[in-house]
C-alpha cells in the first residue's frame, strides 16, 4: 500500500484520530478542540476514538494550533 502525502495514512485507511485532529486544527476552520471533536464525529470517528483528545495537554495543543492558524498573516 502507498502512503498519502497529506496524512501519512495508507491508501484506504483513514489517519489516526490524533493525527487527523492536528490536521484539522491547522486548517484555521476551527476555534477549539470541541469544534474539532464534532467534525471528527461527522467524519465517522467514534466517541471512543475522539476520547483520545480529552486530556488537558491535547486539548491545549489543539486550541493553540487553532488560534495560530486563525491568526491573520502579516503582510510580506
Amino acid at each position: 500500500m502507498t502512503s498519502s502525502p497529506a496524512t501519512g495514512a495508507r491508501s484506504g485507511q483513514r489517519p489516526h484520530v490524533v493525527e487527523r485532529a492536528l490536521e484539522l486544527a491547522r486548517t484555521g476552520l476551527y476555534r477549539a478542540r470541541w469544534d474539532i471533536s464534532r467534525a471528527l464525529e461527522k467524519e465517522g470517528y467514534t466517541i471512543a476514538d475522539v476520547s483520545h483528545l480529552d486530556g488537558p495537554s491535547m486539548s491545549r495543543t489543539l486550541t493553540t494550533l487553532c488560534r495560530q492558524a486563525r491568526r491573520p498573516k502579516a503582510a510580506a
